[in-house]
């Protein structure tokens, strides 16, 4: 009965993702946000790679898993160029998403002699693939599951802006943009869900507390209009600037009324708590556990998403390196 119930509350959650958030979710997307932002690239003013891995919802069969690669630098004169490259992952049940993006991102120099504003458009690729051997159908001969898998490619972009100074940043980007110029009826064969345009806002403040000590509160905003609102707020101090510890509150708001919003959409209230340690100047690892509120909770083993972050060049005797100034964004 637990099983059979656990798997009604994934499927209802799956049709919640559908209403709503179809993008993947990150919880350490504050430790690099190019995955939601093309008009990051280049902010360290280093050349980057992470890994990431997140299994969600542990112990329910066919729950989501993600994994992320992420490589990004500046370039030309004065680091003004950014370019990023972001290949994403995506399994949720019999469905598999794949997606690679080139991310390019001009950067200007504002009034202090750290401060950036940053504007980013990004172009690829999504694959989808059904897989229908993976189903669990009574009739065999179903017509609708042939016993193999369906594949379909659409093309995407996004746009960002991102500022930064050496005490704040503010990001605003948008996903999605060209989806409804596509007939999803004849790329799709009706098989895969038309992707609404999401939106990301974000913001955060770095204060000084002592030689030891910062801290960094922020909040990310997920907006796709059809579906509830997604807000994360997020508290993490940064301790001797090696280790950053911290937590987020995620949760669903009603900014403004939605005809098309069903009052009982299932929510996914979540606390996560999340640690990153640079392991020396060239290599970081992260962890982030996320614990539903929702029902849920009582059925899962919650959600683990762990990362690893290298930077390619940062040798503080080479001229055309990263700055010295930490990036703490």
């Amino acid at each position: 009965m637990k099983r059979l119930f656990s798997t009604v509350l994934f499927f209802i959650s799956a049709v919640s993702a559908l209403q709503a958030q179809q993008d993947a979710q990150f919880s350490q997307y504050m430790f690099n946000s190019l995955v939601i932002n093309p008009a990051y690239a280049g902010y360290k003013e280093s050349l980057n790679a992470s890994l990431l891995h997140r299994d969600q919802w542990g112990g329910i069969d066919g729950a989501p898993k993600t994994q992320s690669l992420v490589v990004d630098g500046a370039f030309s004169t004065d680091k003004k160029v950014g370019l990023g490259l972001v290949i994403v992952n995506d399994k949720n049940g019999l469905l598999n998403q794949s997606s690679a993006y080139i991310n390019y991102a001009y950067r200007l120099r504002t009034g202090s002699d750290e401060g950036r504003l940053a504007f980013g458009i990004a172009a690829g690729i999504a694959q989808y693939r059904l897989n229908e051997d993976k189903a669990i159908v009574e009739d065999p001969t179903d017509p609708n599951f042939n016993g193999g898998s369906q594949n379909y490619f659409t093309p995407d972009a996004k746009f960002g802006v991102y500022y930064s100074d050496e005490k704040f940043y503010a990001g605003l980007s948008a996903t999605n943009l060209i989806s409804k110029l596509i007939n999803y009826r004849q790329v799709g064969n009706n098989t895969i869900a038309r992707q609404s345009r999401h939106y990301f806002l974000t913001a955060g403040y770095l204060a000084d507390i002592n030689d030891f000590l910062m801290f960094k509160p922020s909040f990310l905003i997920r907006e796709d209009t059809k579906g509830p609102t997604n807000l994360d707020i997020n508290s993490f101090v940064l301790l001797k600037e090696k280790v950053w510890i911290g937590a987020s509150y995620r949760t669903s708001v009603n900014l403004w009324k939605k005809n098309d919003l069903n009052s009982g959409t299932f929510k996914q209230n979540s606390l996560v708590g999340a640690v990153e340690i640079f392991l020396n100047q060239n290599v970081r690892a992260g962890y982030a556990y996320d614990y539903s509120l929702s029902p849920l909770g009582s059925y899962t083993n919650g959600t683990h998403e762990i990362s690893l972050g290298f930077v390619l060049n940062s040798d503080a005797n080479k001229k055309n390196a990263a700055l010295l100034t930490p990036r703490y964004f």
